[in-house]
Formats: C-alpha cells, structure tokens, sequence
C-alpha cells in the first residue's frame, strides 16, 4: 500500500467537520470516505475496508468509544489505526479513548500539520504491521533458518573445540612428564595421565593431587625429607603466579621405600598475557640422567687422577730425558774432547818427529779422525736442539721475520765474501711467536738454501710470503740449487733423513725435522717442494697466540 492511495473513513455527526477535515487531507493524496453516525461508520468499514479510522467522539446513539470497541473486538479490523477527534480535553476523556482502543488523539479544532503528521506516521506502522502479517511465514522461515545455521555453526565450532581438546588432551597424555594446569589460586585444573598415575602414590607430594585440589596447600603441608623441596616449589609456583618471575625450574630427589628417584620442576604462565591467570607445572623424571650424570663424573674423577698419574709419570720420563741430554751434553763430549785434544798432539808430535816428511797416510788418518770427532760434536748439538724444542715455553711476541732473514743471510755472506749469491727478501714480513725458535726456523731453512745452492753458477735465493685461499699468509724460502726428488718428499722433515749425500752436501739430517717440530708447537704448516736439479721451495704457516 502507497501512503498517497490510502483509504481514510471520517466519522462525524457534524457534516461541516466532516469536509473541513476532507479539504485537509485531500492535498495530501488520500482516498477519503464518511459515516454521520456510529451504526454508519460501521457499514462503511464493512464495505470499504478503510486504512485509518479518525472517529469522533460525541455522537448519537453510538459514540466514538463504542465504535473503537467493536472495530478492535473485530478480527477483520482489529489491526486499524484510529485517531480520536474531540473537544474534550480531560484526562479522563484521553483515557477512555485509548481503553476503547484509539492509538492517537487529535483535539478539535484540528490543526492541519499535526493531522498530516499524525495519519502519516499511523499509516505507516500498519504498513510495516500488514507487511508482517503478511509475510509471516516468510519471516518465520527466514528466522528459523538463520537461527538453525547459526545453531549448526555453533555447533560445529563446538565439535572443533571439543576435537582440538581432545588433540590436546591425547598429547598431553603421551608425554611421560608429570603436566597439571593450576588456576590463578593454585588449584589443579586438569592432568595427564602421567600425572595422575603419580598422584596414586605413596608420597608427600604426590597425595590427593588431583583436579580440584590446591597443590599449593599440599606442598605446604608436605612433611618428612622431601619438606624442604616442597616448600620450594611452593614458591616458586608463587612466583611466576605473582608474574615476579617468568619461569622457575627446581631438581629434587624423590625417596620411595623402593628406590630412590630425581625429578625436574618446571613451571611457567598458563598464557602469554598478563600474570596471575594460572600455570602449567611439569614434574620429569630425570633419574636415568641424574645417574648418567653421576657416572661422568665419576669417570671424570677417575680420568683427572689419571691424567695427575700421567702427568707424573711424564714429568719424571721429562727429567729423565734431561738427565740424558745432561749426560749427552757433558759426558759424551768429554770423551770427544779428549779424543780431538790427543790427535792435535799427536799430530804435532808426528810432524816434529819425522821434521815435516811425515807420512801422507797418517796425516789422512788423523784428518778423518778429527773430521769425525767435529761431525759427532755437531750430531750431539742437534740432538740437544731437538730435544730442546719440546721442552722450551712459547713466548708469543711480534716479529719482524724480513730483518731476522736479512740478518741471517749477511752472517752467511761474511763467511763466504767470495759467493756472489742474488738475495730477494719481501720487506715487512712480520709474524707472532716465540723469537728464539723461529730464528732456528729461519736458520735452517736459510742455511740449506745456502748450501744446496753452492753448486750454481748463479744462485738465488728468495724470502716472500702469499695468501691462500683460506686467507692464511704462507712464508716460504726459494733457492734454484740441488733440489729434491718429490717421490722422496716425506722423508725430507723425518730425523736423521737425507736425500743427498754428506760427501755432496755436509749435515746431520736433524735441522728440518726441528724446523718441523717448532712449527707444529706454532699451531702451524710446513711442506716443501722441490725438482731434482731446479731448486727446491720450503713453505708454512703460524698458528694465533693463544687467549
């Protein structure tokens, strides 16, 4: 129904009212119909079925409350808004209207925008009333299937719920660890199974730990010697109850008539919000770890008093080795000495004695023995240096390694002014290390380049360092001299080892192998390469000082 298409019955007694209220409502667009009387009025609602009713209230025979009575008594027109016209206005007369019925009231003379406003908004709540009526096995249908969908979501967020609990739940019953959630008091939520199966037994902490109960209570009466565990954990529930603490983790031992077990407490917040709002408390049984734990540090015991044993025994096998390079130091070389003293005497003495005709043969024989005597005293002193190399303490200082070759290699030359030798040091080569030891590192590595390249019409010999690819530097000492097989290589750092001859090169085979030796107490490197008759390259590396 459209506002302006709405049917509008006037009751009046008076035909002048009638039309007065006629020509009010007609600019409005409204359907108008009359009745001069109450019997009247009821005949036209019977015929035209009217939208609103504007029903005076003194009229003959039947009077304007009457009328309302009946229209509303009546199924067919119980729903029809009607507006009282009266010019009483009492309280008493307003009362008996909206009794009878009547939904406004309007008092004589009307006024023409309260009327308009008045029948405007009536007819619009019995639009919105038919509309309900209507369609209300529509709105009835549409209600019922929001609610049903809304009940089967529900329900369903319900069955998630109860399946992700159970999930929970399943979980939390496959862990072997004793789990309990405590609300904001301290009172047991819910368990796992674990947990339940240890509040079965006989012990201080475990009775009467189920849901329900106040496990800070029961730790508070725990008695006997588990007491002192139990008020510790009491707190330290407390704690991370009171939000002081984020977490607390606690190992106590648990006495049993049977054996004897160690747990570990750990507790933390129910949720990630503010404190105070419960906590999950988690007791593990860490009695095969507590035993492990034991037994390495027994083991460890055991080990540290055999390594005191060790240590002892390796100090005495160390004094003992200095007793021998004592003994080789002072008790060989007495022999030597006497032995290179008497054959200078008896040298001289076989000189006088045949006045310089003296025979070639022994001149030669005293000549070896004295050259073995000097090569023995030269064995004895590389031996001591070797053996000097282990015991010595490392004394980490900055070097500068360029000067320590370029002082080296002039000593060299001193000796032989008349060896023209083409000499390449990298200047600012500086490394960490002992001092004294890597000048022996230098010395030997330097001195043989010397020697193997005595036999070159132009030797040379190089000092320089590279980076490898791990970005370490790498010193090395180059000579075009003698040179080396490569299939021979690993016999060059072994001790008494030789790849040339004494009668072609003189020395005692022991300088690489103490070349080798201070370099692996450097934390470093050292390899060669070489070509038989090209020359051959000595390279390694240093290790950082130690913290």
């Amino acid at each position: 129904m459209s506002l302006s298409q709405a049917t509008i019955l006037i009751v009046d007694d008076d035909q002048q009212n009638r039309k007065l209220i006629e020509a009010l409502l007609r600019p409005e667009g409204y359907r108008t119909v009359s009745a001069a009387s109450g019997e009247e009025a009821m005949i036209m609602t019977a015929q035209h079925m009217p939208d609103l009713v504007l029903l005076d209230v003194m009229m003959p025979d039947m009077d304007g409350y009457e009328v309302a009575r009946a229209l509303k008594a009546h199924p067919a027109t119980s729903n029809i808004p009607i507006i009282m016209l009266t010019a009483l206005a009492d309280r008493t007369a307003r009362l008996a209207g909206l009794n009878a019925g009547a939904e406004e009231f309007l008092t004589k003379p009307v006024d023409r925008t309260e009327l308009w406003l008045r029948v405007r908004n009536l007819l619009r709540l019995k639009e919105y009333s038919d509309f309900l009526q209507n369609h209300s096995d529509v709105l009835q249908a549409r209600v019922t299937a929001q609610v049903e969908a809304r009940t089967a979501d529900l329900q369903r967020a319900n069955q998630l719920q109860l399946d992700d609990a159970a999930r929970q739940a399943s979980i939390l019953n496959a862990l072997p660890a004793h789990i309990a959630l405590l609300d904001h008091e301290g009172v047991i939520i819910s368990v796992n199974d674990a947990w339940r199966h240890f509040a079965c037994q006989d012990s201080p902490q475990s009775q009467g730990c189920g849901p329900g109960a106040n496990y800070l209570d029961i730790c508070d009466q725990a008695i006997g010697p588990d007491a002192r565990e139990a008020d510790q954990a009491a707190a330290g529930i407390r704690a991370v109850l009171s939000g002081s603490i984020k977490s607390y983790s606690l190992e106590y031992p648990c006495h049993s008539p049977d054996d004897d077990r160690w747990f570990v407490m750990t507790v933390c917040p129910l949720s990630d919000g503010p404190p105070g709002k419960g906590v999950i408390v988690m007791h593990m049984n860490v009695t095969v770890q507590k035993l492990a734990s034991d037994e390495i540090l027994r083991l460890n015991s055991e080990l540290e008093e055999r390594v005191r044993k060790r240590t002892a025994e390796l100090e005495t096998a160390n004094r003992e080795l200095e007793a021998f390079s004592y003994s080789v130091s002072h008790d060989l070389r007495n022999p030597l000495n006497t032995i290179d003293g008497f054959s200078d005497l008896l040298h001289k003495e076989i000189n006088t004695a045949a006045q310089h005709n003296g025979s070639e043969r022994s001149q030669h024989y005293l000549s070896r023995i004295r050259s073995g005597v000097v090569q023995m005293g030269e064995l004895i002193d590389a031996l001591l240096s070797l053996a000097q190399v282990s015991r010595t303490t490392l004394r980490w200082e900055p070097i500068d390694l360029s000067a320590m070759a370029g002082t080296l290699l002039a000593v060299y030359h001193e000796r032989e002014p008349a060896r023209q030798v083409e000499v390449t040091i990298e200047p600012g080569l500086t490394a960490a290390g002992d001092p004294a030891l890597l000048r022996q590192v230098l010395e030997n590595l330097l001195a043989n380049a010397w020697k193997f390249s005595g036999k070159k019409t132009k030797p040379a010999i190089r000092f320089a360092s590279t980076l490898n690819t791990a970005g370490q530097r790498v010193y090395s000492v180059q000579d075009n001299g003698a040179g080396f097989d490569m299939a021979y290589g690993d016999k060059l750092f072994g001790a008494f080892q030789r790849l040339h001859t004494a009668a072609e090169f003189s020395g005692t085979g022991i300088g690489l192998a103490t070349v080798q030796r201070i370099i692996k107490r450097h934390g470093g490197q050292v390899w060669a390469e070489g070509i038989l008759g090209e020359g051959a390259r000595f390279s390694f590396t240093l290790g950082t000082a130690p913290a």
